[in-house]
């Protein structure tokens, strides 16, 4: 029960977060079953553990979720097809937040502020780069602790290019035409030797290793991993030193542009980044104005004995934006589309023509709490004694929940779901197993 009540809590936050550009957030995934079973068949998932992928997608296809916020607090309510399933309200005041749900139809939950304010502490520990005294992170400290670095090497690396004598002629590149092409040698030393000033006065800087520690410590914590605070400057110098070792040793460019355009607008950028004699990438970006752009690179990778094509895109157009990286017979892209009303996104993976998971959100003005949050006719139970799972409110608070609410749940679930009775029952036989 502490776990569920610390659940909903922290449900509470991270769902109205959603709705910080609207009153009403609503959010619907699709998973394509076929493409999903294929990929965990491929990937050599069991025979035995494929029966729940089916129960599993059925369910996420069916569900949809609401959240909406009023002046004192919100609403998050879930649907499966349409059909209401959970609901959770909840109001704010200066004591703390009331909460109420249809799963625990008989009680208001309260919470003090000084809870709210613990589980705020947790949500920041956990979130990358939050090491240090302070937890999380000051992004005008950072800034000031770091703008005076990287200004003067961002100076330098522009500086690194060399244009050389306008060409005249007629080009076309993605069915836009230019007629000056100005080519262009980048100073690798340079760029390197501003680069490696820019560790050394890192390195040297106590604020600044400090903040760089604090984010190395969060980002191990949330990772899983141990940090070695020992030999954390070292590691740092040693990390920075091997992103060196990958600079290519020589790039070159040409650059694209239409002498009757007085704006300069589009341009084309096309060049190669090389690395000894044979290894290497091509690079390209058209930049037409602020909406629409296009940028990749292509480059053969060495697996083993064998050469790897490989391949990153990236668009912005008509309102959209969308992006791949694909390697051999790997492919990962995403695209997104918006609109006044909300943002849809595609996931694709293995499979370049057809998506594997698809997002609709749908955002709207207005809206309305309809669960009352108030303790008439209900028992009114503080949320850190429900924690404690102590007491006579707590056992009632459990059973109103399995008698009332998760009755109301797993009927309509069996209603609207009915692939999700077989997963029921594999779980029950699992735990009756165990």
């Amino acid at each position: 029960m502490k776990k569920l009540l610390a659940l909903i809590v922290a449900l509470m936050m991270a769902l109205t977060c959603m709705s910080a550009l609207a009153d009403n957030v609503y959010t619907k995934v699709t998973v394509d079953g076929d493409l999903a079973k294929g990929l965990l068949t491929g990937f050599g998932v069991p025979e035995d553990q494929m029966a729940i992928v089916d129960p599993v997608i059925a369910l996420v296809n069916a569900l949809g979720v609401s959240v909406t916020t009023v002046a004192d607090g919100a609403q998050i309510d879930l649907d499966l097809n349409g059909n209401p399933a959970v609901s959770l309200g909840f109001a704010m005041d200066e004591q703390g937040a009331k909460v109420v749900s249809n799963l625990i139809p008989n009680y208001l939950l309260t919470v003090s502020q000084e809870t709210i304010g613990q589980f705020m502490e947790q949500v920041a520990a956990n979130m990358p780069g939050a090491g240090g005294e302070g937890g999380g992170m000051d992004m005008s400290a950072m800034m000031e602790t770091f703008g005076g670095y990287f200004q003067p090497w961002f100076e330098a690396c522009a500086s690194a290019g060399q244009p050389g004598d306008p060409v005249t002629g007629e080009y076309e590149f993605m069915d836009y035409k230019f007629d000056t092409m100005v080519p262009v040698t980048v100073d690798m030393a340079v760029i390197t030797e501003a680069t490696q000033k820019l560790i050394d006065d890192l390195s040297a800087d106590p604020a600044a290793m400090a903040a760089i520690k604090g984010f190395a410590q969060g980002f191990a914590k949330n990772s899983g991993e141990e940090f070695d605070e020992a030999n954390f400057e070292a590691n740092f110098k040693a990390g920075m030193q091997e992103w060196m070792s990958h600079f290519p040793d020589t790039v070159t460019a040409e650059f694209y542009t239409d002498s009757t355009d007085e704006d300069g607008m589009p341009f084309y950028l096309q060049g190669d980044s090389i690395w000894g004699e044979e290894s290497g990438f091509t690079y390209y970006m058209l930049y037409v104005d602020e909406a629409t752009m296009y940028m990749g690179y292509q480059m053969t990778a060495k697996d083993g004995d064998e050469e790897v094509p490989m391949e990153a895109g990236f668009s912005m157009e008509n309102g959209g934006m969308s992006m791949y990286f694909s390697m051999g017979e790997m492919y990962l892209g995403l695209a997104m589309s918006f609109s006044e009303d909300g943002f849809a996104m595609d996931v694709y993976f293995m499979n370049a023509d057809k998506p594997l998971v698809s997002v609709v959100v749908t955002m709207a003005a207005g809206g309305e709490r309809t669960l009352p949050v108030d303790g008439a006719g209900k028992t009114t139970l503080a949320i850190e004694d429900a924690m404690s799972g102590e007491g006579d409110a707590v056992q009632g608070l459990a059973g109103d929940f399995m008698a009332n609410g998760l009755g109301a749940l797993m009927g309509t679930l069996s209603e609207q779901v009915p692939e999700i009775a077989s997963l029921m029952g594999m779980m029950s036989g699992t735990a009756m197993a165990g």
